[in-house]
C-alpha cells in the first residue's frame, strides 16, 4: 500500500496551499482537529471516511494530514483508488511536523 502513496514534506504543501495549487483535507477527528488544525484546512475524518464524498476541486492537488501521518496516508490509500485522476499526497509527518 504505501508504495503507491505519494508523499509531500512540509516545505512544498505549504508552497502548494499558498499558491491555490491544492487543497489540504484533515482526517483526524473532530476533537483533535478542535485542539489543533491548520488554517484553511477541510476536516473530513477517517472514521466517516468515503472517497466519493470527499471535497475537492479538478486540478487541485489534495493533500491527507492527520497527527502524524498513518491515518492520512490510508486516506490518500483509499482516496487514490477512486480517484486516480486526481494528485494526492500525504503529508509526510502530519501536524506535529507542520508545527
Amino acid at each position: 500500500m504505501t508504495d503507491l502513496i505519494k508523499t509531500v514534506d512540509v516545505a512544498t504543501a505549504k508552497q502548494w496551499l499558498s499558491s491555490g495549487e491544492a487543497i489540504l483535507i484533515d482526517v483526524r477527528e473532530e476533537n483533535e482537529y478542535a485542539e489543533k488544525s491548520v488554517p484553511g484546512s477541510i476536516l473530513y475524518p477517517l472514521s466517516s471516511f468515503y472517497p466519493s464524498e470527499v471535497p475537492f476541486e479538478h486540478g487541485k492537488k489534495v493533500i491527507f494530514i492527520c497527527r502524524s501521518g498513518a491515518r492520512s496516508a490510508r486516506a490518500c490509500f483509499f482516496f487514490s483508488q477512486e480517484h486516480s485522476d486526481v494528485e494526492a499526497y500525504n503529508l509526510e509527518g502530519g501536524i506535529l511536523a507542520w508545527e
